[in-house]
């Protein structure tokens, strides 16, 4: 439940407004906190339905996925019975189709194979170069290199000023 006193705030007709002193200023941070609490609010709501239905969700798929297990099952025997008698049996029904392909798999113990890639020498292992942006700004303060007094290349330096508004709580 909201506090009347926001839900006056919020109501009032909104016009071509303009903050001119502290008490239009104090006007719109209350209007601004009505509004950031009807967000939390509505989102609040959203969030518990969403829970509802994400687990409404799950309970359905999860009774249908042993449906589809239970199918599949059904026709991959049956598929494996007729491939046995035929090797080049097809399923195909308007429905759907079985086929089946050969593929090689890579099965990869990393260790071994980059020992070996490293003792033959071989060019198969990337290096990944990257700045440590961190440490940079730490030894050259403002994009300088202090122990020779030359600017670093293709370090620019802006100053960006940020405004930030905060709406305190509280009537």
């Amino acid at each position: 439940m909201s506090n009347i006193l926001l839900e006056n705030d919020l109501s009032e007709v909104k016009e071509q407004f303009e903050v001119s002193d502290l008490q239009a200023a104090t006007w719109c941070f209350r209007k601004l906190r009505a509004v950031e609490e009807k967000i939390e609010e509505v989102t609040s709501v959203a969030a518990v339905e969403i829970d509802r239905i994400t687990e409404w969700l799950a309970g359905e798929v999860k009774s249908l996925e042993s449906d589809k297990a239970y199918f599949e099952g059904l026709l991959n025997e049956y598929y494996v019975k007729e491939r046995a008698k035929d090797k080049k049996f097809k399923l195909s029904t308007p429905y759907g189709k079985i086929t089946a392909r050969k593929t090689k798999k890579w099965i990869w113990d990393e260790e071994v194979v980059k020992a070996y890639v490293k003792t033959e020498d071989l060019p198969f292992i990337k290096v990944k170069e990257e700045l440590d942006k961190s440490e940079m700004k730490k030894a050259f303060k403002d994009g300088v290199n202090t122990e020779t007094g030359e600017y670093i290349p293709g370090i620019r330096i802006e100053e960006v000023e940020s405004i930030s508004i905060k709406v305190e709580g509280g009537i």
